[in-house]
């Protein structure tokens, strides 16, 4: 008998006795599932990470730009300007479409008072529509020291609307706005209604009392009661703006000696950090109103003293070196045979302090008319570790006429200033040196080295300071292209064109910021008066009139007004009306030479030869443009 033996199938062979896969099959069984579950799990983080990192990554930067935004907001509040720059900085290089970036840049400018350069940031978020009542505030200064009065009218309109959440120091900045806009009563207005409010906080009264005193004469009632504001504030230590209320005081008070005219030969920008109000008003633009009482002397309602106000900045708890040295220049103003002993007791208080008190030190002591003492307490080594020190340093030479001494240091390669700057004041010193070709190739490196709206508008504004014309007009022109929204750009061209006598180039200018502002009253006036003096025809000499009436209506002081309305009717033959312009106003003195000069000839046109020919005198060498003397030329001879 044969034995068969079969083999097992294989399903079999996986089994045991009892029909059990072995722990070996399972545990093989398991490995494979888990390798298979993680090959999943992988290709599905892999495929979220393709299509969600990118969102996340956003999502997590804006969240840090953010956060960075919000510590600038706490370090302006701080005034620690250095460092809010940084973090408002990072925060919108890490996500440059971030809106709180935008705000914090904003607002540091803002408050930093770089008012023009503010504009742009809040514009961006204004056409996001994600404007904070704050944020109004801010804009509306920033527009204000701008000059754009269109838009700070449209945020302060804004602002008043809030009849529940009006805050006094929306009123106020109405008030400065109406200042701008030449209607003193109503600036005084608003002040007051600030000022009667419970809840105005101490840099709200000291703005409001700023702002009345600004427009009113020290002989009025609203003028001393003003005063008296400040002088409250000041005496009060505990209050947040008495120390900035000293400082007003004392800038009121006693002023720095001021050199003799032609000796100024200070070559720096002004790079102090001198405290400032905010919101700041721009007084000379105002008129000046006797709004009351019976005239009582100048000095009435003042019951603080040169030397209290002295005692108060010197003793002040938040005083630092600035205000100490401005009591001392007080001190110095009372009693200018004690000067030299001020100036040593200057020398041995803050000589060797940090770098921030040796700068101040040495702004006094420049401003004070001491360079040798600047020059002392400040050696070459210490000066070229820092810019504010380099320029203190710089000053000091050029007061002491040692130009040579400038060029040598600013051709040295051994300077913390910007190339911009170097090249700046190495003009100046060639200028004073008789290389004239030196300074003009200075003033092209200056213009090639000036990569930013700021630094072309800085520019600009030294080169006009320093007689370089075709240099400042090339360098607000760069500035328009880079920022082709900011007002300054414009402004500093007409200004040139202006003092330049060249009439259709002003009138060019000024017809391109109408262009782009064109609810500005004051732009439309001055782009309507050249027009005039170049020879509108009749239906643009009447459509003139007819605006021109509507502003001398709005701001009766207006000269500028009443000089295009005057020549409107001049133009148009009606000599009678052309008087009435004039007639309900009297001169100060501090009038525009060219109104004065279109009064001039419209007097003439009536037979008042005699006031005529007066006005034409006086105006002989006054800055007038070639039309503007034409009209008074009849009258010299």
């Amino acid at each position: 008998m044969s034995l068969v033996v079969r083999r097992p199938s294989p399903a079999r062979t996986r089994k045991d006795n009892f029909g059990l896969t072995p722990p070996e099959e399972v545990r093989a069984q398991r490995v494979r599932l888990f390798l298979f579950l993680g090959v999943v799990a992988i290709c599905a983080l892999g495929i979220a990470l393709y299509f969600g990192a990118p969102r996340l990554g956003r999502a997590t930067k804006a969240w840090q730009s953010r956060r960075l935004a919000r510590e600038a907001f706490a370090l302006i509040e701080q005034k620690q300007w250095s460092e809010a720059e940084a973090k408002a900085r990072d925060a919108y290089l890490l996500r440059p479409t971030e809106p709180e970036a935008w705000r914090a840049i904003a607002r540091l400018l803002s408050r930093a008072g770089q008012g023009s350069a503010a504009l742009e940031w809040w514009k961006k978020l204004d056409d996001q529509h994600r404007l904070t009542m704050e944020d109004r505030r801010d804009f509306a200064g920033a527009a204000l020291a701008a000059g754009e009065l269109t838009t700070a009218a449209t945020q302060i309109d804004a602002l008043l609307a809030q009849r529940t959440s009006l805050l006094p120091v929306d009123t106020v900045l109405a008030g400065q706005l109406a200042v701008r806009q030449s209607d003193a009563v109503l600036a005084v207005d608003y002040a007051e209604r600030a000022l009667a409010n419970k809840r105005a906080k101490p840099y709200d009264r000291l703005s409001a009392a700023t702002l009345v005193l600004s427009v009113t004469t020290p002989d009025s009632q609203p003028y001393i009661s003003a005063w008296k504001q400040i002088e409250d504030l000041a005496r009060d230590p505990r209050n947040a703006a008495s120390l900035e209320a000293l400082i007003y005081l004392a800038r009121e008070q006693a002023r720095a000696p001021s050199p003799s005219p032609g000796s100024n030969t200070s070559i720096s920008l002004d790079t102090g950090s001198t405290p400032q109000l905010t919101p700041a008003t721009q007084a000379g633009d105002a008129p000046s109103l006797n709004l009351g009482a019976a005239a009582q002397p100048a000095s009435a309602g003042r019951t603080m003293s040169a030397i209290e106000v002295a005692d108060a900045l010197e003793n002040h708890p938040d005083g630092r070196s600035y205000h100490k040295l401005l009591a001392l220049e007080l001190r110095v103003q009372n009693d200018p045979a004690l000067a030299d002993e001020y100036v040593t007791q200057a020398i041995k208080r803050f000589g060797s302090g940090d770098d921030e008190t040796l700068a101040a030190l040495a702004v006094w002591l420049n401003n004070l008319g001491r360079p040798a003492k600047t020059l002392e307490v400040l050696p070459p080594e210490r000066a070229l570790q820092r810019q504010d020190l380099f320029l203190q340093y710089i000053n000091a030479l050029a007061a002491l006429q040692r130009w040579g001494d400038v060029k040598d240091l600013l051709t040295s390669e051994r300077f913390p200033v910007e190339p911009v700057l170097q090249h700046m004041y190495l003009a100046t010193a060639q200028t004073h040196l008789g290389a004239l070709t030196a300074a003009t190739n200075e003033w092209h490196r200056a213009l090639e080295a000036a990569n930013t709206a700021e630094k072309l508008l800085g520019l600009a504004s030294y080169a006009e300071q320093n007689d370089a014309i075709d240099i400042a007009d090339a360098a607000y022109g760069e500035a328009i292209k880079l920022a082709p929204k900011n007002r300054a750009g414009y402004a500093g061209q007409l200004r040139v064109a202006l003092a330049g006598g060249h009439t259709a180039r002003a009138q060019t200018v000024a017809a391109e910021i109408v262009r782009l502002w064109p609810d500005d009253a004051a732009a439309r006036n001055q782009d309507a008066y050249l027009r005039l003096l170049l020879g509108a025809s009749d239906g643009e000499a009447e459509a003139t009139e007819r605006e021109a009436q509507v502003l001398v209506a709005k701001e009766p002081w207006n000269w500028l007004a009443r000089a295009t309305l005057g020549l409107a009717r001049l133009r148009l033959g009606q000599n009678k009306d052309a008087l009435a312009a004039f007639r309900d106003v009297r001169a100060t003195g501090a009038e525009p030479p060219g109104a004065l000069a279109v009064r001039a000839a419209i007097l003439a046109a009536n037979s008042y030869e005699e006031g005529a020919r007066g006005d034409a005198r006086n105006l002989g060498a006054k800055p007038l443009l070639p039309e503007e003397r034409a009209l008074i030329a009849p009258l010299l001879r």
